[in-house]
């Protein structure tokens, strides 16, 4: 009777004691950044400081940099050129299915240790639809949720670019 609870009890611990991790840092001198405030020239007034937050929490959730306000080891900055929303699709009544929203940004990354900019781009373009109809094919239902993933792809944008180059 024990041996049915001590084995797989063992097996289990066994098991979650390994794992392997697919974060890589290739600037492995890095372990500190000071996001700064968006220069925001947009039209949207908020979404500065939407984008603001949603990269600072992304940066906690993936934890491979702690955010600092002094001494950091790297620096992150931009400007949001532009934040826009259209139509982008109608349904059979030609009513709007679904929007489109965009966020255009200059980004630069800078190793400060170094003293060298390790990623920039002066015209990052990121794009995500949500539907406003049940019949909607987007993925997302509300503008709040296509925002929300604008923001995690302008993280994933900016890791791929300067801590994961391959």
């Amino acid at each position: 009777m024990v041996k049915k609870f001590i084995l797989p009890f063992g097996l289990l611990l066994l098991l979650s004691s390994c794992f392997y991790s697919v974060y890589s840092n290739v600037y492995p001198h890095l372990k500190t950044i000071r996001v700064l405030a968006f220069e925001n020239k947009s039209t949207d007034y908020a979404i500065g400081d939407k984008v603001f937050t949603g990269i600072n929490r992304e940066i906690r959730s993936d934890g491979r940099l702690k955010p600092v306000t002094v001494d950091p080891d790297c620096n992150l900055e931009g400007t949001i050129l532009a934040f826009s929303e259209r139509i982008y699709s109608y349904d059979s009544a030609n009513q709007v299915q679904d929007y489109q929203i965009t966020l255009s940004m200059s980004l630069v990354f800078t190793d400060l240790i170094n003293n060298q900019v390790i990623y920039e781009n002066k015209s990052l373009s990121l794009s995500e639809t949500y539907a406003v109809n049940p019949g909607g094919t987007a993925k997302f239902k509300s503008k709040e949720e296509a925002t929300d993933e604008l923001i995690h792809k302008l993280y994933q944008n900016i890791l791929q670019n300067s801590l994961e180059k391959w």
